[in-house]
């Protein structure tokens, strides 16, 4: 499903595509949960969103800097990146 990474190249700290996609389907569907509760009518995080966001990192053995980096790695790493949402798009299709 992802584009073949190898994910021992990754610099310390940096997660791995597969735990990307984890992280994004998550908080896809709590900004797509907050888009409606808001009828689409928010700007910026909510209190309740970070500690949701804050919930899920933890839910998943990451931390909020690790999340902060690796979003900063991909983005300059476009391929990785389509990939990884390529992939987020379909978990979430699947899950719908």
């Amino acid at each position: 499903m992802l584009v073949a990474c190898n994910n021992d190249n990754l610099p310390e700290g940096i997660l791995n595509q597969q735990q990307m996609v984890n992280f994004l389907h998550e908080a896809y569907l709590l900004e797509g949960y907050c888009a409606i509760e808001t009828r689409y009518n928010f700007d910026s995080l909510t209190p309740e969103m970070i500690y949701a966001y804050d919930d899920i990192i933890a839910a998943q053995g990451i931390t909020r800097e690790q999340v902060e980096a690796s979003l900063a790695y991909y983005v300059s790493q476009p391929e990785e990146y389509s990939a990884i949402h390529e992939a987020v798009a379909a978990s979430l299709e699947d899950q719908k």
